[in-house]
């Protein structure tokens, strides 16, 4: 007598691996070929899980398969899956390889811009996805002398992500919503030093471009460094860059949480 859960774990190796071992004694035994062969069978469950984990890929990533095209991105997608099976039954953890892919896919090597898109589009994923939280109170800060105010060190919000790419991605993205009608082409491959923050206000993700100092103090707060740091940091990409208006817009969108002292 097989046991059930070596039955499930050939069943689903057998559903999902793209080969049909049908082969394995185990799983073919228990299979009824009286009318259909265990082959075909195994393949009518095989298609309709691919098709449901590609249903689930096209929700996550539109833009891409509107970029490509809907026959090309579930043919594309098809290759993925066989590649990266789902870790978990929640289908919102999957796809995070995809952008990756997208980058070494043969196919699509020559759109050099789809990989960036692609982790436009799965950090908007994220941050759709992400904790709510809540403001911390900054009067706090008031009567800091500047020593200690240079040590704090400021947390994200947990919807924030940020992304930096040499292509225009945020308008790739942008003129590729169901909801956008535009006769204006865009240079896919434009050199463009695109820097970006994702973040959510209340139930909706806002993909925002900011400036290379505004990103390299962001990514100073999301690698833990000091205020000092994310100072210096920031002043070497943009020695323009006005530090208090920066932290005031951040903290006013709520993209900067909360700080603690260092």
């Amino acid at each position: 007598m097989v046991k059930l859960a070596d039955l499930q774990r050939n069943f689903v190796s057998d559903c999902l691996s793209g080969q049909l071992t049908v082969n394995n004694t185990l799983l073919s035994n228990e299979i009824d070929t009286n009318f259909i062969s265990a082959q075909g069978l195994m393949g009518i469950y095989q298609n309709s899980a691919i098709g449901n984990i590609t249903n689930a890929l096209a929700l996550t990533y539109p833009v891409i398969e509107r970029l490509v095209g809907e026959e090309f991105f579930r043919a594309m997608c098809r290759r993925f899956i066989t590649l990266h099976w789902p870790k978990t039954a929640n289908m919102d953890d999957y796809g995070i390889e995809f952008p990756l892919f997208l980058a070494e896919f043969e196919h699509v090597k020559h759109l050099s811009y789809l990989s960036d898109v692609g982790y436009l589009e799965w950090f908007f994923h994220q941050s759709s996805l992400a904790d709510d939280s809540d403001a911390s109170d900054w009067g706090a800060l008031i009567n800091l002398q500047e020593n200690e105010a240079l040590k704090l060190k400021f947390t994200l919000s947990p919807s924030v992500r940020l992304i930096q790419s040499p292509y225009p991605i945020d308008k790739i993205w942008a003129m590729n919503q169901g909801n956008v009608n535009s006769e204006n082409a865009i240079d896919c491959e434009e050199q463009s030093d695109t820097f970006l923050v994702l973040y959510r206000k209340e139930l909706k993700t806002d993909i925002s471009l900011i400036t290379a100092g505004e990103f390299a103090m962001l990514s100073s707060f999301f690698n833990g460094l000091s205020f000092d740091s994310a100072i210096k940091n920031s002043t070497l990409a943009d020695q323009e860059i006005a530090v208090d208006e920066t932290i005031q817009k951040f903290i006013g969108l709520n993209i900067i949480n909360s700080v603690a002292k260092g």
